[in-house]
């Protein structure tokens, strides 16, 4: 039986090697694990060969306790639903023409949306996102107006903060709803010196807030 699956596996990666190894999709197939370990190659590449057909059937993962299928996919970048409750984000930056960056967002909800961004280089050798970015605080959400004496109270209402970001073309879009982590009615104080939305614009692999 062993034989027989790994035949197949043969056999599904030089059917779909044409569709799989191009632009970002490569990458989605060659990663070691760390990120989609619940979704073998095999798996990978019938999810890029269904959206490739139009086809929105959902696939289980490996371990048979969540369904998962691609959402957008083209050269530059795809997401992934791999739960119902998890999203993946790929987009391919480039620093220069033989230099390429994968940036990649995990979303999850609980129910509240919260994310991760992290980099890697094309081996999948995590880079140091400090370099790239400065990671979105609630900082970045409080609008010039409010008064000083205002943030010094800021801290102390709020339970934590939950930020989801996601790319949009070729920016990046942090958003925040903090009316859920507020105690009580303090949101209502806060709410006129609070922004929803940061955006950052990419420059090569290059993250830069845009100022409000």
């Amino acid at each position: 039986m062993k034989k027989i699956s790994v035949l197949i596996t043969a056999v599904m990666a030089m059917a779909f090697s044409a569709v799989a190894y191009d632009g970002v999709s490569k990458f989605f197939v060659e990663e070691n694990g760390d990120i989609f370990n619940s979704i073998a190659v095999s798996t990978r590449y019938e999810l890029i060969n269904n959206y490739g057909r139009d086809d929105k059937t959902e696939l289980y993962n490996d371990l048979h306790t969540s369904e998962t299928r691609v959402l957008v996919l083209n050269d530059q970048y795809m997401k992934i639903a791999t739960s119902s409750a998890q999203t993946v984000e790929l987009k391919l930056l480039h620093k220069s023409k033989r230099d390429t960056v994968i940036a990649v967002i995990e979303t999850v909800a609980t129910p509240y949306k919260d994310s991760r961004l992290t980099f890697y280089n094309t081996k999948w050798q995590q880079l140091d996102a400090a370099k790239h970015i400065k990671m979105p605080t609630i900082d970045d959400f409080i609008l010039p107006t409010m008064p000083k004496t205002m943030r010094n109270n800021l801290a102390n209402s709020l339970m934590m903060t939950m930020i989801e970001l996601r790319f949009e073309g070729d920016t990046l879009v942090a958003e925040c709803n903090p009316s859920n982590f507020f105690m009580g009615e303090d949101f209502k104080t806060f709410k006129p010196y609070l922004a929803q939305r940061v955006i950052y614009t990419i420059k090569n692999s290059t993250f830069k807030k845009k100022q409000r």
